[in-house]
């Protein structure tokens, strides 16, 4: 399944948003792995983040998630970037067009 996902960043966290990115910890895309995900990948604009996740189940994945150490730890380094204040938090965007098959 394809999920995508809006969040915004602080205009202050951008930059260290961006840095972090640079070095993401090795446990996390391995953990990303385990839980089914084949991919994710984050486009920016402005302070706005879009977010495409490839993975077998998005509530499944964030179950997995859930308590895992090294994904809290990582979620709480680029949480300090993140403007939370956006409704809907990161849920999922409902998708409102997709190029049919022919």
């Amino acid at each position: 399944m394809r999920v995508a996902i809006h969040t915004r960043l602080k205009p202050e966290g951008i930059a260290g948003y961006e840095q972090a990115h640079d070095t993401i910890p090795p446990a996390i895309p391995r953990l990303l792995r385990a839980a089914g995900c084949t991919g994710w990948t984050i486009w920016r604009n402005g302070v706005d983040l879009f977010h495409l996740v490839e993975c077998e189940d998005w509530e499944a994945l964030k179950a997995f998630l859930a308590d895992k150490e090294e994904d809290q730890a990582w979620q709480r380094q680029v949480g300090a970037f993140r403007d939370f204040s956006l409704p809907g938090g990161d849920a999922p965007l409902p998708m409102i067009f997709e190029l049919p098959e022919v």
